[in-house]
């Protein structure tokens, strides 16, 4: 019975409600705080559109592609040729199995590669330059990777 009467001042200040919340409260109370697209806490902002997927690369990025130091030359390690389903480089070959275009001048292609008696699979983000002559490839999981700048060729070369 002691216990009883020493808890009861306790439990009614837990019945109690606090002013001060209670008046930054602009929803009476009883509303559920926002919650942002990943799932954590925040503003209920609208999230941001998803990139437009799809199975072929833009024609903008599409050609063949070298260091802007380069020759055009078919022998070119840095050289690449991107087709609509396919990228190919020096020694490896890659088939498009997505790609994410973020806007008109960029986008992200997954790619299911194979290489010298490998596969593997890798993601390139591509971004054209203003005028569409310089495309600079960057690594989207590979920490050790130097984005190069490459100059379009033409279909024989240069």
């Amino acid at each position: 019975m002691r216990f009883l009467l020493s808890a009861a001042p306790l439990l009614l200040l837990a019945g109690c409600s606090d002013p001060v919340r209670d008046a930054d409260r602009q929803d009476g109370g009883d509303a559920a705080m926002p919650v942002e697209p990943g799932g954590g806490p925040g503003d209920g902002a609208t999230p941001l559109p998803d990139a437009l997927v799809s199975d072929d690369i833009p024609e903008a990025f599409r050609g063949i592609w070298d260091y802007a130091e380069g020759t055009c030359d078919p022998a070119s390690d840095l050289r690449i040729e991107i087709a609509p389903k396919s990228i190919a480089f020096y020694e490896s070959r890659g088939e498009v199995t997505r790609v994410e275009i973020d806007n008109p001048d960029r986008i992200v292609v997954s790619l299911a590669m194979e290489g010298e008696g490998e596969k593997w699979e890798m993601a390139r983000q591509f971004t054209l330059s203003e005028n569409a002559t310089i495309l600079t490839p960057r690594s989207v999981n590979e920490e050790q990777f130097e984005p190069m700048p490459l100059k379009r060729c033409d279909s024989q070369g240069e």
